[in-house]
């Protein structure tokens, strides 16, 4: 594919929420993830390692934190003259937001139409995985297929209410099924699709004026004699976070689980991220650290085990942290002792506090809170 013949339209907020404890102030897109990076860096990165140079952020709500991270685009090269990045709020009219995929696209259709590139790959922000992507697009290209969607073989996520799930011949997707029975095994969207951009402004203009709003439902399920539609097997890890429960799991499984972690973290396909200047982490003299992942910026006093902590925490003496996730320039003062816990950015633990969620069930702490 030419390296600049493909938009990418990324939608940083439409499942805010099945994670409302962590986007009640932020989009899915700014969620943090892995000690340092946000969800939409892996859907950014993704873009602009399979040669996409043009990005369209179609953000509809608490998208103050997300240009606070994206910037000019600078960390995923995408600060520049011909494409770049574009942060696309609603437009201010009735209630200033949208209400789905459709209606977003809606919203950006002079962005869409009078961009040059022949091709669009629409990815939603609550997947985390570092395929080839640019496969994908050349194996659309080649198929002469009309849409192409991303799929995993696996169990389906716990809130499967809006999940597609697909049966195939081939790579051929012959039915459509909207959700589906939680946990079972089948083939299911990973929320990425590519097609051509005018079919794209086709679809989203015939879809509006019949008051559609689903791109599952409303288009590809509804047109299903209409389109030849494609799947592409990601084989890579690829998870889907669909609530505060998945993130604390699939968090632990990027720390334990080394295949995981390396299909990720592959130097082939770099994760881009906003960079941070900070020292490196301190450890104190009676600190201990295990099976951890830890930012730099921090302060660790205590004992820290099989946990995530983003940069510029800081863990005092005599503490012990197990199983959690510690985001950025959160507290956990001298004898404090937390367990299966989820603890969001700016958390002060006060000294001598127990804190304990079970493993299946963790324990999250609202942002910017004092326990």
């Amino acid at each position: 594919m030419r390296i600049n013949n493909c938009l990418g339209i990324v939608f940083p907020n439409v499942h805010d929420d099945l994670m409302f404890e962590m986007t009640e102030h932020r989009s899915m897109g700014s969620v943090p993830f892995a000690s340092r990076y946000r969800f939409i860096d892996f859907t950014l990165s993704m873009l602009i390692n399979a040669g996409i140079t043009k990005v369209g952020i179609l953000a509809r709500a608490n998208y103050r934190s997300l240009m606070d991270h994206l910037g000019s685009g600078k960390a995923w090269d995408l600060d520049r003259k011909n494409g770049g990045l574009f942060i696309l709020p609603p437009y201010a009219y009735g209630e200033g937001t949208y209400t789905g995929h459709i209606d977003a696209l809606n919203n950006a259709l002079s962005f869409i139409r009078y961009s040059t590139q022949e091709y669009v790959v629409l990815c939603d922000c609550d997947v985390i995985t570092n395929f080839n992507l640019e496969e994908m697009l050349d194996n659309h290209i080649e198929s002469g297929a009309d849409v192409t969607v991303a799929y995993k073989n696996g169990k389906l996520p716990n809130e499967a209410k809006k999940i597609s799930v697909f049966k195939l011949k081939g790579d051929k997707i012959t039915d459509i099924l909207i959700g589906g029975k939680g946990n079972e095994i089948c083939n299911h969207s990973l929320h990425i699709m590519v097609m051509k951009k005018d079919m794209l402004i086709e679809m989203v203009e015939e879809a509006t004026a019949h008051s559609q709003n689903s791109i599952g439902r409303d288009i590809l399920q509804a047109h299903m004699d209409k389109f030849d539609i494609r799947g592409y097997e990601v084989k890579d890890f690829a998870e889907i976070i669909d609530g505060p429960d998945a993130y604390f799991r699939v968090s632990k499984e990027i720390l334990a689980n080394k295949k995981s972690r390396e299909s990720l973290f592959t130097p082939e396909r770099p994760i881009y991220t906003k960079t941070r200047d900070d020292m490196p982490t301190k450890y104190g003299l009676e600190s201990s650290v295990s099976g951890s992942l830890i930012g730099d910026g921090c302060i660790i006093e205590g004992t820290v085990k099989n946990s995530v902590v983003f940069r510029g925490v800081h863990i005092g003496k005599n503490t012990v942290v197990e199983n959690c996730i510690i985001m950025q320039d959160s507290t956990v003062l001298e004898g404090a002792e937390i367990r299966n816990v989820t603890l969001d950015k700016d958390v002060t633990v006060s000294a001598n506090v127990t804190l304990c969620g079970a493993p299946g069930y963790p324990m999250y702490i609202r942002k910017g809170s004092k326990v």
